[in-house]
């Protein structure tokens, strides 16, 4: 009877093909892993749309690049008849202060203020028949609009 063991079998070739399925398999197994988390990473990397933040119907009106990398953006919907302010990141990163603010000729100011990984905001407000100053900080910087937009 010929003696057989299990680091050398028998049928050598069956058995080498059969770890190369195997391995074969990790590797795509692997490589495919590693392609889902790369798709999440950029995903998780990307700078948010303003529209996309402050919401459907809203369109951009006005913008402020602040000297940070980052932009207040002033946004309207006529079908709610609100503007919206969002201050948002070039891109995502480590938490950091960021705030979005926006007020009408005689109310009060309406801000989102936090440590934020991408945008702060939105903020609404509704200044029918009335102007607007609007404004953000990403960091120490900060600024503030004339009043303007009326309507």
């Amino acid at each position: 009877m010929p003696r057989t063991s299990r680091t050398s079998p028998k049928n050598w070739k069956n058995w080498t093909s059969g770890k190369r399925r195997i391995r074969s398999a990790a590797v795509v197994a692997t490589v495919a892993a590693a392609g889902l988390l790369g798709a999440a990473v950029p995903a998780s990397a990307a700078a948010a749309s303003p529209t996309a933040v402050c919401g459907s119907g809203y369109s951009v009106i006005d913008s402020h690049r602040l000297a940070t990398p980052a932009t207040v953006y002033l946004l309207y919907s006529g079908g709610t008849g609100k503007n919206c302010v969002v201050t948002i990141r070039d891109t995502t990163g480590a938490v950091d202060f960021m705030e979005a603010w926006v007020t009408k000729t005689g109310g009060k100011r309406v801000i989102d203020s936090g440590l934020y990984t991408s945008y702060a905001g939105p903020v609404y407000i509704s200044a029918a028949g009335t102007c607007v100053q609007w404004g953000g900080r990403y960091g120490k910087v900060e600024w503030t609009s004339d009043w303007g937009h009326c309507g």
